[in-house]
């Protein structure tokens, strides 16, 4: 197929965009800041504190029902490790809550305790008491160190002790050594993406980090087709694009839209007319490839020629690609003041807080029900913990309040 041929069929496959759906009413952004601290510190942090602590063994139960009823109690380290971060930012943003860094502590001990190899690498998953269930999840397991890094690093700046920088720094060491060339045909969009989040989390809590950052930063370029601006989950390490194959057409939204984010907080330190520009194109092509202009919300995942998909989820509407797409749009917003992004953030949070937000029993739905039915009810799961919510809450706050400090 040539290049021309893919962005015609491209275009077919984007359809005619729009949406259905109204944005909340005409509100501010100091209005919508202050319904995502209320949001923030009134329902999705309490629903964690009350159900997800385990004081008995140590720890953190993420296997949640609608309720905070645990329906599981395995300890999957990426939860673990993700709330652990979760609690030491809060208390980094300015939430001086003392029990967020406790919380944070509480699950570093027993993932010291019971988590770590000799090597410093982590288990992949732990039962409740601590003994090791698995090592290994077709290459997933890879990711559990970056999560470990981030966690230790703002435990680090949330108490300065010298045993959190520590290991931080060889949490992220594995996980570089780990994702370094690796085997097969494709290189893995997730993997420079995933670092970008630990370099600039590192940098924060130690300084520097340049270096790494506009690695990762290149890395992530690499994965934007040049004639449709289309950001591909997976390259061949050859150069070029597959697109005679699923495998290689394979797209997810959510992920390149994240990614984008990380580079648009870099700009916010490091303005890059031509870096820019890439992001700002990028995100708006994102967008509009991953949003269901029909009934709303951005999809799981999408092959890029809008042929059949292997993957039975690609129709869902997860919780976390709708956080990362309206971070993602807010940032866009804050750096170029196009209301264009505006409009798209606001298109986004109608649609999330329209079909994932639980008034009744707190914290937000996995996923929006599919035409008219809900698919489960659950707040947390293997892969839904206290993190992608609370870190979106977190970052259009901090970013709102960047766009009126600069208006004042």
């Amino acid at each position: 197929m040539t290049r021309r041929d893919f962005v015609a069929a491209l275009l077919a496959a984007f359809g005619t965009g729009g949406c259905r759906c109204l944005p909340f009413a005409e509100e501010t952004l100091s209005d919508i800041r202050r319904r995502y601290e209320r949001e923030l510190l009134e329902n999705v942090v309490p629903f964690w504190e009350r159900h997800s602590v385990d004081s008995e063994f140590g720890g953190f139960l993420t296997c949640l029902d609608r309720n905070g009823a645990a329906y599981d109690t395995f300890k999957h380290l990426w939860m673990q490790w993700r709330e652990v971060y979760m609690f030491a930012a809060l208390w980094n943003a300015g939430y001086r809550e003392r029990r967020y860094v406790g919380l944070a502590e509480h699950g570093f001990r027993f993932l010291w305790r019971h988590g770590r190899n000799p090597d410093g690498s982590y288990h992949y998953m732990l039962d409740r008491k601590g003994e090791v269930l698995s090592d290994a999840d077709g290459g997933q397991e890879v990711f559990t160190e970056s999560f470990a890094a981030i966690g230790c690093a703002e435990l680090y700046r949330a108490t300065g002790d010298a045993r959190y920088r520590d290991e931080a720094l060889s949490a992220y060491a594995v996980y570089r050594r780990k994702t370094a060339g690796g085997s097969g045909k494709y290189d893995l969009l997730a993997y420079p993406m995933i670092e970008l989040n630990v370099a600039q989390t590192m940098r924060r809590a130690f300084g520097g980090y340049e270096r790494e950052i506009e690695g990762c930063i290149r890395r992530i370029r690499r994965f934007a087709h040049p004639g449709s601006g289309i950001m591909f989950e997976r390259a061949p390490k050859a150069g070029g694009f597959e697109l005679d194959t699923q495998f290689g057409r394979f797209v997810n939204p959510g992920h390149a839209l994240e990614g984008l984010s990380f580079i648009m907080h870099w700009l916010e330190e490091r303005p890059d007319p031509e870096l820019r520009r890439f992001a700002l194109a990028e995100t708006r092509i994102m967008g509009e490839f991953g949003w269901d202009g029909e009934e709303g919300g951005i999809w799981y995942f999408k092959d890029a020629l809008g042929k059949p998909m292997s993957r039975h989820e690609y129709f869902l509407k997860a919780w976390w690609p709708q956080t990362e797409a309206a971070s993602a749009m807010l940032q866009a917003y804050a750096l170029s003041r196009d209301g264009y992004y505006l409009d798209f953030f606001r298109r986004i949070d109608d649609f999330a807080w329209r079909n994932l937000c639980d008034r009744e029993a707190g914290e937000w739905f996995a996923y929006a029900p599919v035409a008219g039915r809900a698919l489960h009810d659950y707040k947390g799961s293997r892969f839904k913990g206290f993190f992608h919510l609370p870190r979106y809450l977190l970052n259009c706050i901090q970013t709102i309040r960047r766009i009126e400090s600069s208006v004042a």
